[in-house]
């Protein structure tokens, strides 16, 4: 049996060429690319014959967090589909657009939802398509997609767990508590603390107009290491306001824990550096900007690699 094909984005491609290596993959697959005058862009996927994907599982690696690569999988996805493949793995390892499940204003567009409906609307020829993704903002997102499409979420939680463990970040669980940076994630909090035999801590935010400040520390951390989690890190201003607070309530050391580096632009990294009660950030490498030169020359920041958990549900797919 052919070994499967592997694309991705550009963005994506280091996250590519790593579930390669894992699978035994000596190189990716090419996409060719290029844009016309008015804009309109165009794709060729890098075969000689369309022979050459026939009857073949594909893997495509893309991680939606701009519009350009949310079309790109949708477009390219489609042609797969269309050249006969056999099966179609879309590797999602940051779903971008997630933050928008639900409206809360009239009129607003739930971008979640209209985007995991294109994916759903590529076609499902052959033994179908699935999506692998990570760490969902919210899980119900697996239950937005439709048809006979496979959708999964995996976890980076065993890997953030062993990275913590190897550098000994719990290491006296009575001094150490995990703590969230707002409302949102308390039942991530919880299974962290679980696990380690820490207690747990809480912020509670109010929000005037476009602005959020902490109203609330909920737990005690005087005197305690407060490990933060949350789910991704983009302005950075909720987890700095949130360790601001903890650090006034006594805590000695906070660290944090973030699945999705999910930057807005390299001076996040700056701010966060310039605050001097954020130790360390550990975080995966889900999202592109996990290997911006911000975050690869800070000091504070260490980044885990998730490929292999995508690597292995792969490896149960593909018989």
């Amino acid at each position: 049996m052919p070994e499967p094909m592997i694309f991705s984005t550009r963005a994506s491609e280091y996250f590519a060429r790593l579930i390669a290596e894992k699978l035994g993959i000596s190189q990716l697959s090419e996409i060719e690319r290029k844009t016309f005058g008015g804009g309109e862009k165009y794709y060729r996927i890098g075969i000689d014959d369309r022979s050459e994907l026939m009857g073949r599982d594909v893997v495509f690696v893309a991680s939606t967090h701009t519009d350009d690569d949310f079309l790109e999988l949708y477009r390219v996805g489609c042609a797969l589909a269309k050249y006969g493949t056999k099966r179609r793995i879309f590797v999602i390892p940051f779903l971008g657009y997630s933050t928008m499940e639900r409206a809360i204003k009239s009129g607003e567009v739930v971008t979640a939802k209209t985007n995991t409906r294109a994916f759903s609307a590529i076609p499902n020829s052959g033994l179908g398509n699935v999506f692998l993704m990570m760490d969902l903002h919210v899980a119900s997102l697996a239950h937005f997609f439709e048809g006979d499409c496979q959708p999964f979420e995996l976890y980076a939680n065993e890997v953030l767990i062993e990275t913590m463990e190897k550098r000994g970040w719990c290491g006296d669980s009575s001094r150490t508590v995990f703590a969230s940076a707002d409302m949102g994630r308390t039942l991530w909090v919880q299974s962290f603390a679980e696990h380690f035999g820490t207690s747990m801590a809480l912020v509670r935010k109010v929000r005037h107009g476009e602005t959020t400040r902490v109203a609330e520390v909920i737990g005690d951390v005087k005197g305690k290491r407060v490990i933060i989690y949350d789910d991704m890190l983009r302005s950075g201003g909720s987890l700095i306001n949130a360790a601001k607070a903890y650090a006034n309530h006594g805590a000695f050391d906070i660290y944090v824990v973030i699945s999705h580096c999910a930057l807005d632009d390299q001076d996040v990294v700056k701010k966060i550096c310039v605050t001097p009660c954020i130790s360390r950030i550990l975080t995966t490498n889900s999202h592109p900007m996990s290997q911006c030169e911000a975050v690869k020359n800070s000091g504070r920041f260490i980044v885990a690699d998730v490929s292999g958990v995508f690597a292995e549900a792969i490896k149960k797919i593909i018989v």
